[in-house]
């Protein structure tokens, strides 16, 4: 039973280091401008998707430069369940969510700062809190601004991290 439990545990792990913390507040900084703009005109800005995507790639190559080239499977894993919910998100593709690609570029960039066991968290919240934002800011319209939901998440995040005290010194 002890073997089993070891070979999971790096999939569930539930702690972030403070380069990950620093990271989501960065983003969470322009998480809160785009969602500004979002709500008022149902549109962020491009230039915060492009550094969204820009970031997630960043990470991308951090980590596999942290991992001398040979990622683990527990990376492997996060990216894999970072670009299938991603693109399940898309609007295109709409099986969990359906958002457009700066929300999923969003999204994406703040799950590549999670572990596996973080990522299907994440975005199991932005489901739970897809519907209630829904019902409050869609005002009548058949579409309604997603990036405060991304940032409400990301909040929620970072403070769980800190009050359940899983960040790593």
């Amino acid at each position: 039973m002890r073997v089993v439990l070891d070979a999971f545990l790096p999939f569930v792990e539930w702690r972030l280091s403070p380069w990950e913390v620093y990271g989501l507040f960065f983003l969470l900084g322009s998480f809160v401008v785009a969602s500004v703009s979002d709500v008022k005109h149902l549109s962020a800005q491009r230039e915060f998707m492009d550094v969204w995507w820009a970031f997630a790639v960043v990470m991308l190559v951090v980590e596999l430069w942290a991992s001398e080239w040979r990622p683990t499977a527990p990376l492997v894993l996060k990216w894999v369940l970072v670009a299938l919910l991603g693109v399940l998100s898309h609007r295109g593709v709409g099986l969990w969510l359906r958002l457009a690609t700066a929300d999923v570029a969003a999204c994406v960039a703040a799950a590549m700062l999670l572990p596996p066991g973080l990522v299907l968290a994440f975005f199991l919240m932005l489901k739970l809190l897809a519907w209630p934002a829904a019902k409050v800011l869609a005002r009548g319209r058949p579409a309604y601004p997603f990036l405060p939901v991304v940032s409400m998440a990301t909040v929620l995040f970072v403070a769980a991290a800190f009050w359940v005290g899983v960040v790593e010194a």
